[in-house]
């Protein structure tokens, strides 16, 4: 009697285990267990009119950004004090992440003598996309003291978060017959330093990355002579996920 009630528990318990196998080789078949991991990031988005977006006089690089992130399965929340109150559609159901910290004519300058306003005003970031310095050329403001400037948002920021992700623009030129060749290399001298601040200014915990947002940049990119149409939008937005992706 305990044998046969020993050999129906065994039985049972077979049965069991090659249908639990079963289940999980049709889960691995059908993608389920090589799903996407979901993440879940606080970005602040930093910067001029660029950033701030016009719709339809211009874009910004957010709408596409965050589109990828939901594409890829990214939970994301953008910061910011500002509203982006242009209309875009829905991706996946879901509306556009509108806040952001982009305003109009900002130099450097103005975005470190803001930036702690800015901080109390959001939770604590995780990522910052820093998109500033074209104004400052447009201004004929030096470079050295752009980048000083730059130098503080960045201790600003890892004084606030120490383990804070920063990610700097080598910015994308503007239209290019407003270039001469002095300015060609004042231009190129500006985007070098930010190569050079990324690779001065990364600690152990707080990682500083510059994107080259010029290497691949044409005139067709731009709606006017310096702010960005869809395709340009696109093309910021790509790099920038890119980069994102294999870092976080």
């Amino acid at each position: 009697m305990i044998s046969s009630k020993l050999y129906k528990l065994s039985l049972i318990l077979f049965i069991f285990i090659f249908i639990s196998c079963s289940e999980e080789t049709d889960e691995e078949e059908n993608g389920i267990e090589n799903a996407p991991p979901s993440y879940e990031v606080n970005i602040l988005t930093l910067g001029d009119s660029r950033v701030q977006g016009n719709r339809p006089n211009h874009e910004s690089y957010r709408f596409e950004l965050w589109k990828s992130f939901i594409q890829n399965n990214w939970t994301v929340d953008f910061l910011g004090p500002n509203i982006d109150t242009s209309e875009y559609p829905l991706v996946e159901g879901l509306g556009f992440d509108n806040e952001h910290g982009g305003v109009g004519g900002y130099t450097t300058k103005s975005v470190l003598s803001s930036l702690e306003e800015t901080l109390a005003s959001v939770e604590m970031p995780d990522v910052i996309l820093l998109g500033i310095g074209g104004n400052d050329l447009v201004r004929n403001i030096a470079n050295e003291e752009a980048i000083q400037n730059i130098h503080g948002i960045i201790d600003i920021l890892q004084d606030y978060n120490p383990d804070i992700t920063i990610f700097i623009e080598q910015i994308a030129p503007a239209v290019s017959e407003i270039y001469n060749e002095e300015n060609i290399l004042i231009f190129n001298s500006f985007n070098e330093a930010i190569l050079t601040v990324s690779e001065e200014r990364t600690t152990e915990g707080s990682s500083v990355i510059s994107i080259d947002m010029a290497e691949g940049w044409n005139d067709i990119l731009l709606a006017d002579d310096v702010h960005y149409n869809a395709l340009g939008a696109k093309f910021v937005a790509d790099k920038y996920f890119d980069a994102i992706d294999e870092e976080m």
